[in-house]
């Protein structure tokens, strides 16, 4: 019998050096994977703080996902190369150049991964709608990938989720893929090509069946939003930090793991009334106190 393959998938690091509010959690990460050795790690994107804003960030992401005790391949988030253009305003958007100073620091944005029985498909989720020559791109390979699967089972790895119900569901939300995208890998998820889809962003976990499909959401390894779920849509989901084990084979399994070390971060606080706060200890300005601390260490 074929083993399974061992794969660590996790999501929204929020990595930075000048402010690192959730290093304490990506140093647990590090040391429970190292003691259970997968065989590979999936990383949901929103790897930096603020790299879309911030290329310091991105390049220290990168340093901290080069620690992980094996091969890697990650996705980016909206806050790695900007938001999703038709959900976002002009500056917080998706662009070339901020595209390209991704593929330069952490890789390929898009691309194919087989191991064992499966092939796994990462798909940059934030170009979906944005007219950028990499949309098409993208989707040409997308078919490509899955048509060229041969006897293999296909899974999905997007920031963004697919869905939350159903995939013919109207969001109103912003949460989700464009109606649009939705359309389009609707035509490949159908087939029954595809039977796992991973996302993150949600900063919740959650497994669902949804129109015969496997989607699961991973939580953040850095915070929760609103963990007493008393202004955010409400998903269903649970909100706590942590990661998610899923075994590849005849079966697929999957495990959500919420070391007991890790903190707990809820930013609701700063989210509240839009993203206005959270970007003003994220980026901007000059954060005091940290600048000092890195300055005092720096004489030791």
């Amino acid at each position: 019998m074929t083993a399974s393959s061992f794969i660590a998938f996790i999501s929204d690091p929020h990595l930075s050096e000048e402010r690192p509010f959730f290093q304490f959690n990506w140093e647990i990460l590090l040391d429970e994977l190292s003691r259970r050795q997968p065989d590979l790690v999936l990383i949901g994107g929103d790897l930096a703080l603020d790299g879309a804003n911030n290329p310091s960030d991105l390049r220290f992401a990168r340093r901290q996902l080069d620690r992980l005790p094996c091969q890697w391949l990650a996705v980016p988030g909206n806050h790695d190369i900007g938001d999703i253009a038709k959900l976002a305003a002009p500056e917080a958007a998706v662009t070339e150049e901020r595209r390209n100073r991704y593929l330069e620091t952490i890789g390929r944005d898009f691309w194919s991964f087989d191991i064992g029985e499966w092939r796994i498909v990462g798909l940059n989720s934030m170009i979906l709608t944005s007219g950028l020559a990499a949309e098409a791109e993208q989707e040409e390979f997308l078919e490509r990938s899955i048509m060229e699967a041969g006897s293999r089972r296909v899974t999905i790895l997007s920031h963004m989720a697919v869905c939350d119900a159903a995939l013919s569901e109207f969001d109103t939300t912003g949460w989700f893929m464009p109606t649009e995208s939705r359309v389009m890998l609707s035509t490949y998820l159908v087939a029954g090509k595809v039977q796992l889809l991973l996302s993150g962003d949600m900063h919740q976990s959650r497994d669902r069946l949804i129109d015969g499909i496997r989607h699961v959401w991973a939580p953040s390894t850095a915070f929760v939003t609103d963990m007493a779920c008393e202004w955010r849509p409400k998903f269903g989901g649970r909100k706590r930090v942590g990661w998610t084990e899923v075994r590849l084979g005849k079966q697929i399994e999957v495990q959500t793991h919420e070391p007991r070390r890790m903190v707990d971060f809820d930013i609701g606080n700063w989210v509240h009334d839009g993203a206005g706060l959270y970007y003003e200890f994220a980026s901007g300005s000059r954060f005091p106190g940290f600048g000092n601390v890195s300055k005092a260490s720096s004489l030791r």
